[in-house]
């Protein structure tokens, strides 16, 4: 679990507060997760087609963690809504680059993002907060925990799936 990165305070305040922006616009629709279970939660996929997110924040956050990348697989949004729990799940990409949009998080309302090791057992978890982001390799088992009862919004982060060089 050494190899999963964490970066408090990403993007400067007038980028972080564009990000939220722009994932707020109605593009949303409850069709992410496998068809194949039944949970499903809200998704904003085919971000890589906006030059914002492909072009402008790709070149940002290539820089901020100081790599270069082969492709991206793809760049999309999760979204959930209180007590909507993810899936345990390993992702496509070498890597995840995931990023928390919101402008404000409470601890309390949870949502945050868990790590599992050889026996499904919980092994890191990292906390959803504001500005946020994680590195980490798809590899890795993982699933996002849902937002509590307490939170009226969506729980939002910002996925790229990333290729080495």
């Amino acid at each position: 679990m050494n190899n999963i990165q964490v970066y408090d305070d990403f993007f400067d305040k007038d980028t972080h507060s564009e990000i939220f922006n722009r994932l707020m616009k109605p593009n949303w629709c409850i069709s992410g997760g496998n068809p194949t279970k039944p949970e499903i939660f809200w998704h904003n996929d085919d971000l890589e087609k906006q030059e914002y997110f492909s072009d402008y924040l790709y070149n940002l956050i290539c820089k901020k963690v100081n790599m270069n990348f082969k492709s991206v697989e793809r760049i999309y949004a999760n979204g959930q809504t209180a007590c909507q729990c993810g899936t345990p799940h390993y992702d496509d990409g070498d890597l995840t680059f995931l990023y928390y949009p919101s402008p404000l998080w409470e601890i309390s309302w949870q949502g945050h993002l868990m790590f599992m090791g050889e026996n499904d057992e919980v092994v890191r978890v990292v906390e959803h907060k504001a500005n946020r982001a994680v590195l980490f390799p798809g590899t890795i088992k993982h699933y996002a925990d849902a937002p509590s009862r307490f939170f009226n919004g969506l729980r939002i982060s910002l996925a790229y799936k990333l290729w080495k060089e």
